[in-house]
């Protein structure tokens, strides 16, 4: 049996430097001072010994914040250390960090090339959508060193995709967010629906229904016009045709093996879900990663699936979507409404495309 574990580590919690008016994560952890804070090489120690004592068959390992580039770049360079000396059995183990790209220079592009990082770039779009919601803390437009840091990730040959909030707004602009990251070369982009939590400003089911359509649309003409532009949730879905298992977390139905690090230790099950009453207990717990009652608890909540889901010719598609989307008992998603009518309207030419892909992989869907 695989012994698979990912971590999603905030080596400096919810500390940024930019002020992000959409940012969840401040919201949900407005009461707690991280402006100092930064995960202790004690933490590190202890997290790692933890980790490993479950002798994990493969290790994923994200760095998040807040802006986790605030660490510096002296920090990563010890975790990375330790990371090497204590995975004595020679896990596989993948590395990667979300960025909002203010830090990012020839030295830190360097580190996640002699590391194998897979980069998350955030950027919402054109000027004008990145600048809507995305700005530094004087409030000045950060859009052209979102680009320059772009450059120097793609000098050093360092892989990133850029990850890209959706709000109402953006989502009736995306022909125009997709022409222009298309002009940047940018060929690997993940649209991240914005669900606010407390004012009831979230991406709305028409907005999304408009997106995942108009989206669908200008990626099926690059693809049949063999310009192969890769959109997260398009990849998934085109996976799970061909009898894969889609590997965003999101699009599973359930909920994993999946652990969410603060910058003190503190152990969350997801970074959707990090408010103290979330919190599972400590890296420093022995049973830290051998999973506890609470844990289990929330785990089995996910596989809670809306009586409508079971008469839903698009279930294995949807399978309920995010958790944090099941807004009906942990039930029935937000977006239910959206998904459909870009299933109805995109299914076919999806399956299409599934078989295209099988004709040219000789059958294989590796």
């Amino acid at each position: 049996m695989m012994n698979e574990l990912s971590l999603l580590i905030k080596p400096v919690g919810s500390r940024c430097n930019l002020a992000c008016s959409y940012c969840f994560y401040k919201q949900i952890t407005a009461d707690r001072d991280d402006e100092k804070n930064v995960m202790s090489d004690e933490t590190v120690r202890v997290l790692l010994d933890r980790v490993f004592a479950v002798r994990p068959s493969a290790l994923s390992i994200a760095f998040q914040g807040g802006e986790p580039t605030l660490a510096g770049l002296d920090w990563y360079d010890r975790f990375l250390t330790q990371l090497a000396e204590k995975n004595t059995r020679g896990a596989p183990v993948f590395l990667s960090l979300q960025t909002n790209g203010m830090q990012i220079d020839d030295r830190w592009a360097a580190l996640f090339k002699t590391y194998g990082f897979l980069v998350g770039l955030s950027l919402d779009g054109d000027r004008t959508t990145n600048d809507r919601f995305r700005m530094d803390r004087a409030g000045n437009s950060v859009y052209a060193r979102i680009l320059a840091a772009a450059e120097i990730l793609s000098k050093h040959d360092v892989p990133f995709n850029v990850l890209s909030v959706l709000t109402d707004e953006s989502a009736y602009e995306i022909e125009r967010t997709y022409a222009a990251f298309r002009q940047e070369g940018f060929r690997f982009l993940q649209f991240i629906p914005f669900v606010d939590e407390g004012t009831g400003q979230s991406l709305g089911n028409d907005a999304y229904a408009f997106f995942l359509k108009r989206i669908f649309s200008l990626w099926y003409r690059d693809f049949q016009a063999g310009n192969y532009i890769s959109i997260r949730h398009i990849d998934n879905y085109i996976r799970i045709l061909l009898g894969d298992l889609p590997e965003n977390c999101a699009m599973c139905g359930v909920c994993g093996r999946y652990y969410t690090v603060d910058a003190d230790g503190s152990l969350y099950p997801c970074d959707f879900y990090c408010r103290d009453s979330d919190r599972l207990g400590s890296v420093f717990d022995s049973s830290a990663f051998t999973g506890s009652e609470k844990h289990r608890t929330f785990l089995e909540a996910s596989h809670q699936i809306h009586a409508f889901c079971a008469s839903c010719s698009y279930a294995f598609l949807c399978r309920g979507g995010c958790r944090r989307d099941r807004t009906d008992a942990l039930t029935k998603n937000r977006y239910c409404e959206a998904y459909r009518a870009f299933f109805e309207d995109a299914f076919e030419q999806m399956q299409h495309v599934a078989r295209q892909i099988m004709q040219q992989t000789g059958g294989s869907t590796g």
